[in-house]
């Protein structure tokens, strides 16, 4: 019987492309998966919200708390207050665009937040009319019920002369956008 010869060359590359896959393979179960892809962060600016008549009935009560939590610099102190309708005017740093208008002061009311456009209504009004023609979102049919309405009106108080308000009322028994405990001077005693 012949005998047989062994080729260590082949044995060498065989052991080494069994190691190899050996590798490959470990490799593959090891590794961990890449992280599934996070779902967007769906943003909301509180203002926008309550100027544009999307804030819900069960969210209103706390608005001026939360835009003094949001926005600090802004909503702390009021740059001015009127006493008939009770109204608190706010100073933005950067103006906001509601409607199609757009203003850097903010007025509180009991049952309003109205954004102060500096233009007189008319100007105002046909902004507003292009904003609703121009908006691909019919913000009217999600936005506006029997609790929220779209409202506008020239400013008369002192400052408010040929301006105009416009934002939204919450109609809703008992609401008081000022009543605050961090204002409780506002709130009479018995």
């Amino acid at each position: 019987m012949p005998m047989r010869r062994s080729n260590s060359n082949a044995s060498l590359a065989l052991a080494s492309v069994l190691l190899a896959a050996s590798a490959a393979v470990a490799a593959q179960v090891v590794a961990p998966a890449p992280p599934a892809p996070s779902p967007p962060v769906q943003t909301t600016d509180t203002l926008l919200d309550a100027l544009t008549c999307r804030t819900s009935a069960g969210d209103i009560g706390g608005l001026l708390a939360r835009l003094r939590r949001e926005r600090p610099s802004e909503f702390v102190q009021t740059e001015r207050q009127y006493g008939t309708p009770k109204m608190d005017l706010y100073r933005l740093d950067t103006p906001v665009d509601a409607w199609g208008n757009e203003g850097n002061a903010v007025v509180i009311t009991d049952d309003r937040v109205l954004l102060l456009v500096d233009a007189p209504i008319d100007t105002a009004s046909m902004r507003l009319e292009q904003s609703l023609a121009d908006s691909r979102e019919a913000p009217l049919s999600g936005a506006l019920d029997d609790l929220h309405a779209l409202v506008v009106y020239a400013g008369e108080h002192p400052g408010m002369q040929q301006r105009t308000l416009i934002g939204c009322e919450y109609r809703m028994p008992g609401l008081s956008l000022l009543a605050n405990p961090d204002d409780a001077w506002r709130t009479p005693t018995p």
